[in-house]
């Protein structure tokens, strides 16, 4: 909605809130400096997705491997796990992407990943994993 009133207008102000990824979906040129007449809120700082590793971490330190479930239509999506992607070397974690489009991509993707022992899972905030939850449940604590 907003990415639409901002093509009608350009003088008038709009706020926005709760947006997953103002940048990444075209609302705003960056955080720091939104340009134009646009401005607002995101849901969280994806910093945050970085601090998800540290807790797996911390909780099992023998982790090698860690599956993100995640919708990669998403902009919040890709820019979570970017920034999970960007922090495993640092804290020595592989990173493995689990697409949750459909049950069967991951059915498959967990029973692959699940061959090889110490891994753990995050779970990103999206629809597409509140819709496939139990499934990703079931299978993650196979």
């Amino acid at each position: 909605m907003t990415i639409a009133i901002k093509q009608l207008t350009r003088t008038v102000a709009i706020v926005f809130v709760q947006v997953g990824d103002p940048v990444g979906s075209g609302m705003v040129d960056s955080l720091a400096r939104p340009g134009g007449n646009v401005t607002g809120f995101m849901n969280f700082d994806f910093s945050f997705a970085g601090k998800w590793l540290d807790l797996l971490k911390e909780i099992a330190p023998h982790l090698t491997r860690v599956a993100v479930f995640r919708d990669d239509n998403n902009p919040s999506g890709i820019a979570q796990f970017g920034v999970i992607q960007a922090m495993a070397t640092s804290v020595g974690l592989q990173v493995t992407p689990v697409s949750v489009r459909n049950s069967d991509e991951i059915a498959s993707a967990v029973e692959a990943f699940a061959h090889s022992p110490n891994g753990g899972a995050i779970v990103t905030g999206s629809a597409s994993n509140t819709v496939h939850r139990d499934l990703i449940f079931k299978y993650s604590s196979s």
